[in-house]
């Protein structure tokens, strides 16, 4: 099994060594478009959209596990070059000992994507400000306002 069993009221969480995911970013007029990942209904948190992301591995970095993540999970990035901005790392406020780190990079355009695993619905590029209407992942939504502001900082 690759939960973490926590005593706070979230009850566990996927990936024993934390998890990651890769927010990559395309410049779109004076904004950024995002790339988008529609869970599939019968994952955990179905039908939510987030970063495509998952479970790290046991010495893994973030940076490795949302890369190979993404190349798991997304067809049409294996040629696309990227720059890390930097990570944002959401501790587990009730049990401290797990950890989503979203890396997040830029991309000079929005490159054509589809699903590579049967675990996504749907990838997306989605304009910033409308990400904000879509049915976030709960983790997601409480990060993406951190998120957008690193989105806007140099690099």
């Amino acid at each position: 099994m690759n939960w973490l069993h926590c005593d706070g009221p979230r009850g566990r969480h996927w990936g024993r060594y934390g998890a990651a995911g890769l927010l990559l970013a395309a410049p779109a007029g004076d904004g950024w478009l995002v790339l988008l990942d529609e869970r599939a209904d019968w994952v955990h948190h179905g039908g939510t959209v987030g970063v495509p992301g998952g479970a790290m591995h046991l010495g893994e970095r973030p940076i490795d596990a949302a890369l190979r993540e993404v190349s798991e999970e997304v067809d049409g990035l294996d040629a696309v070059e990227i720059d890390v901005v930097t990570e944002h790392a959401q501790p587990c406020p009730d049990c401290g000992r797990w950890a989503y780190t979203t890396v997040v990079a830029r991309t000079a355009q929005a490159a054509q994507v589809q699903p590579r695993s049967f675990e996504s619905a749907a990838v997306t590029w989605v304009a910033e400000d409308d990400v904000e209407n879509l049915p976030l992942h709960p983790g997601f939504a409480a990060a993406w306002p951190s998120l957008r502001s690193l989105l806007r900082s140099p690099s």
